[in-house]
């Protein structure tokens, strides 16, 4: 039985499967995701053993079926019964579909040249798909590519000619799970994001474009990748009025880091200081700026240590990295805002302050591949919150040598604390531009900073704000009346909250400036979190965010784009959530529904009660299926009884010979192989007494003789099996009940 069971599923199952693949979500509910597809299994498992089980089996199921049926048919209330069997009229409808699948395969598994030409179809089908770019998904695909691969092995089994076990059904379940394997790989292996699109050719074309690309940085002109499309701006980094994403991304470079757990992190290539409303430049005045990043690494690491804190990990940790220039070709150094010495091969890369951005003394383009170590902070958790309110004027002299010394190992005189003070200066006076808002900007602006305790977790809040607004890469050309600072935050903060990257970094430099937060627009590109292997950057990432200086503590990047903010605190995203939601929700709230009237509360629908499960709904099915379940085994039995007493005396002496040998073999004293029935009977002597093993003499006697069976010989047969059911009832009467039921 199970042979046959299985050599059905090399059809049903897959035919099955692609049935509820594309059936089911049209009458499914969307909140059932599993139940759907449970119910269809056992169904199916239900049709298989009911086409291929015995008797007592297909009466059982019958039984069930009704038990079930009927159980819930009057569990459920009448005036409720019909609503409740019309919201679930789907499993009905699985039913009937499984049923038609089953059939189906059925039908398959009997005549072959339905499977041949099922198989041409599908074949036929699978080509259609491919050429019109027809996604029915991955597990239809791998479906209908077991029904062919299961065809091709059955005709090969049919022209082969085999020695030993012939049956070439046993065959095909031999080979089933090989037949599984191969339809789990097609299903769960990966595929193109555009199915059918011709994924090698692709990806040689791909090749040959990088390859001549690459060939042509030795001979292009001297113009910089990053002085004319960098980010989302191009053409002296003016804000344009939309973005194209049609075009296929192109590498830039790749990045690999020496820590799995790594999260996004922005490199930052091009920083501007000067806004007029409609495009930022660079008018960086070089005193005191030349030495900015690592002036600012010191300056981070002097904040922290004076605290006196036992673990600096808290507050910031090291990452390193390299990175591998392919198609880039810029004078630019892509760096996190943070950084430590550019090296290449161990030794330090040539590097110069531009304006305060780090660039080569010459272009750099293919294969130019440098590392860096960087400083992270712990961005977003609460003490480093608390730690940042806190700052507000320039480290102390004594703080800052024993960082320098102490730290990083250098004399006082290379890093004078005079330097760091005119650096502190210079930051003020190119990165704190005068910005006025309006005062119905203002009046917002009040309302979201309400209880915050300084201003770096006003900064947070404002980046929160941000990042509620809307991404798009249509928001329209800048209107012809904003050019200034402030008619661009009006626009955009109360009029057209939405945008790209270059609007919503902008925006958040001109409000940190507002509040006397000097703050840079920077330009590079966005990694996403990687790991040691590597991760391909593409044009894509070009990318534009924030960094904005607290004096005693030195720059910090914030990214207030939706759905781009960088998160490196080392703490889970439900903390941080959680802080967040805490710190700042009733503000954010107000600043987002300000002059909008919130709806009373009998105006809100209540969400309504989940529904309770009756008991009802479980107690009477069981009952039934208790109550007609004895009920299928008595009519088994009767019908049993009724065959049997239509035998003749030969065939009542073998089926009760055989009965008897079955009840010698649950009582332990089965006969084993090679064994003539006399051995049998000298063995089983020894555990079962010996006049209930009389019947072998008779059975042996019918085997071999070749006499006619007599009356007297079947009344001896009949006579042990009743002697041995009371035997095996008085011996094991638990274990005989239930053998009884099922086996007898």
């Amino acid at each position: 039985m199970l042979t046959a069971i299985l050599s059905t599923m090399i059809y049903a199952l897959p035919i099955s499967v692609i049935c509820a693949a594309q059936l089911f979500p049209l009458f499914c509910p969307e909140d059932a995701v599993a139940g759907p597809w449970i119910a269809a299994g056992a169904f199916l498992a239900v049709c298989a053993f009911f086409r291929h089980g015995s008797l007592k089996v297909r009466l059982i199921i019958a039984a069930a079926a009704v038990a079930l049926s009927a159980g819930l048919f009057f569990a459920v209330d009448k005036e409720e019964r019909a609503e409740f069997f019309a919201e679930r009229s789907w499993v009905a409808l699985i039913m009937l579909v499984i049923l038609i699948a089953f059939v189906a395969g059925e039908l398959l598994a009997m005549f072959r040249v339905l499977r041949i030409v099922t198989a041409a179809l599908v074949f036929a089908a699978c080509v259609y798909m491919l050429i019109t770019d027809l996604d029915p998904g991955a597990l239809t695909c791998a479906m209908l590519f077991s029904i062919i691969l299961s065809t091709v092995i059955r005709e090969v089994q049919h022209y082969w000619k085999k020695e030993g076990e012939t049956d070439g059904n046993r065959h095909m379940v031999g080979i089933l799970p090989f037949i599984i394997l191969c339809a789990m790989l097609v299903a769960v292996g990966p595929s193109s994001d555009e199915p059918y699109g011709w994924p090698v050719a692709h990806r040689i074309w791909q090749f040959a474009k990088d390859t001549v690309t690459k060939i042509s940085q030795f001979f292009s002109s001297d113009e910089d990748y990053m002085d004319t499309t960098i980010g989302f701006s191009s053409g002296d980094a003016a804000l344009h009025g939309s973005l194209s994403e049609d075009s296929v991304p192109e590498e830039m470079f790749t990045v690999s880091f020496n820590r799995k757990d790594t999260p996004s992190i922005n490199l930052g290539a091009c920083g501007y200081n000067e806004f007029n409303g409609r495009a930022w430049t660079n008018t960086v005045d070089e005193a005191g700026i030349g030495r900015r990043h690592r002036l600012d690494t010191i300056e981070t690491r002097c904040a922290i240590l004076s605290t006196g804190i036992d673990n600096v990990t808290d507050h910031m940790r090291s990452i390193e990295a390299s990175v591998t220039y392919s198609n880039l070709n810029t004078r630019y150094a892509l760096v996190p805002a943070k950084y430590q010495d550019v090296l290449s091969q161990g030794a330090l890369l040539d590097t110069i302050s531009d304006s305060d951005n780090t660039v080569f003394a010459g272009k750099k383009g293919l294969g130019t591949s440098y590392s860096f170590s960087a400083t992270m902070l712990n961005k977003n958790h609460a003490s480093f919150i608390d730690f940042m309110n806190a700052t507000g004027a320039p480290v102390s002299e004594k703080d800052w040598y024993d960082t320098v010394s102490g730290v990083f190992m250098y004399g006082r005189s290379n890093y004078p604390y005079e330097e760091y003070l005119a650096y502190v200066d210079s930051i003020k006076k190119n990165y704190l531009r005068e910005v006025n808002v309006s005062p119905a900007l203002r009046e917002k602006l009040d309302t979201l900073y309400d209880g915050c305790k300084g201003s770096y977790e006003k900064m947070l809040r404002l980046e929160a704000v941000l990042s509620q607004f809307t991404y798009t890469t249509s928001p329209g050309a800048l209107p012809d009346e904003v050019n200034s600072a402030e008619s661009f935050l009006d626009w955009f903060m109360l009029e057209n909250p939405k945008g790209y990257c270059s609007h919503f970094a902008t925006a958040m430099v001109l409000l940190a400036r507002a509040e006397g937060l000097p703050a840079r627009y920077v330009e590079g590109f966005c990694v996403p979190s990687s790991s040691q292997s590597g991760t391909k950057v593409t044009d894509r990432e070009a990318h534009s965010w924030v960094e904005i200086y607290f004096e005693g503590f030195g720059f910090v990047s914030f990214d207030p784009t939706p759905g781009y903010e960088t998160e490196t605190g080392w703490q889970t995203a439900s903390e941080r959530s959680a802080y967040l939601a805490t710190l700042s929700k009733g503000s954010l709230d107000a600043f987002i529904n300000m002059e909008t009237e919130a709806p009373a509360a009998s105006d809100l629908e209540a969400d309504p009660a989940p529904e309770e499960t009756s008991p009802a709904l479980i107690l009477i099915p069981t009952l039934m299926c208790a109550l007609l379940f004895p009920a299928a085994i008595l009519l088994y039995k009767a019908i049993i009884r009724r065959r049997f007493n239509k035998l003749s005396t030969a065939d009542k002496s073998i089926s009760l010979c055989h009965s008897n040998m079955r009840l010698m073999r649950f009582l332990g004293a089965g006969i084993r192989t090679g064994e003539t029935l006399s051995e049998f009977a000298g063995r089983a002597a020894l555990d079962i007494p010996p006049e209930l093993t009389g019947f072998v003499s008779v059975y042996e006697e019918i085997s071999y003789s070749g006499r006619t069976v007599s009356e007297d010989m079947l009344f001896t047969l009949m006579r042990s099996n009743r002697d041995l059911c009371s035997y095996a009832s008085g011996k094991r009467r638990f274990a005989y009940f239930f053998y009884s039921l099922f086996m007898a």
